[in-house]
């Protein structure tokens, strides 16, 4: 067992270090996602056409003109920066899932009870979907290698949950956005909040009651994970390799968030229903 005050301290210096990592790695996230953008300029069609006469000019002009190598260098030092970006953001994910283990590990081991287990998943979870709802959570390409111009993509998209509420909106999809609002944000805010609830309430079959609506209503925040698994295979696994999709930070720690909350909301209402037992023995 661990005592009471290094408990809080641990734990508390635990949650700043989980709140640190999340908003380092929505930093990270972003700016992977603005240098893949900056990146995904230069290999358009116009901008490859463009490279191709400065190409053109500079081998005319027997290197006096240098255009088409500074554009290649600046090209190259963008890609270095993006995967210098891309191994930050996988890095403080997996920071992020030791140091949640480790808040979980001593929140069990304070005085080994269900509820403070599940309490410290809910708190991680908060945290997790915070940078679910805010980063990419999948990214889409299309490119092909062109003759004259080289690989040059087609397309590119990367997308949010909340980009994509808010893409929806604007292109008139007003129901689908609403839906995945729905889904996607107010059910697993109304059901880790009922279930925090819990925490304060001592009316433990009302509390019951909201957890179980919680549990049910949450199971629906799992369908985005499953919508982006199909569309990541789909793009994958295209024959013609015109398309390839990526996952983003986004799609992980919204499932981490998914799983936890789930996990968590089962163990609270167990604790609540051994503590309800145990009230009405203690009253017979």
């Amino acid at each position: 067992m661990i005592i009471k005050p290094v408990k809080w301290l641990l734990l508390g210096t635990l949650l700043i270090g989980l709140i640190g990592c999340a908003w380092k790695t929505w930093e990270q996230a972003t700016a992977y996602e603005y240098q893949t953008l900056q990146i995904i300029q230069q290999l358009q069609a116009e901008t490859q056409l463009e490279n191709s006469g400065r190409e053109l000019l500079e081998a005319l002009s027997f290197g006096l003109y240098d255009g088409h190598s500074k554009q290649l260098e600046q090209l190259n030092q963008q890609k270095a920066l993006q995967a210098a970006y891309k191994t930050s953001v996988d890095q403080l994910t997996g920071l992020f899932l030791i140091l949640a283990c480790s808040f979980m590990i001593i929140a069990w081991l304070a005085q080994r009870r269900a509820g403070d287990l599940g309490y410290a998943m809910l708190t991680i979870a908060v945290i997790a979907l915070g940078v679910g709802l805010t980063t990419p959570i999948l990214s889409i390409e299309a490119s092909k290698d062109l003759p004259m111009l080289g690989d040059t993509v087609l397309q590119f998209q990367s997308k949010g949950i909340m980009t994509t509420i808010s893409g929806l909106w604007e292109n008139g999809n007003q129901w689908l956005a609403l839906l995945l609002l729905l889904f996607s944000v107010l059910l697993p805010l109304l059901k880790t909040g009922v279930a925090w609830l819990t925490l304060f309430s001592r009316t433990h079959h009302i509390s019951l009651r909201g957890l179980h609506l919680s549990r049910h209503l949450g199971k629906w925040s799992m369908a985005d994970v499953f919508v982006v698994a199909i569309l990541v295979v789909f793009f994958s696994s295209n024959e013609g390799g015109l398309t390839q999709a990526e996952v983003q930070a986004g799609l992980w720690f919204f499932a981490i968030y998914v799983v936890l909350s789930l996990l968590g909301s089962q163990l609270i209402a167990k604790a609540l229903k051994q503590f309800s037992k145990t009230a009405d023995a203690s009253v017979e």
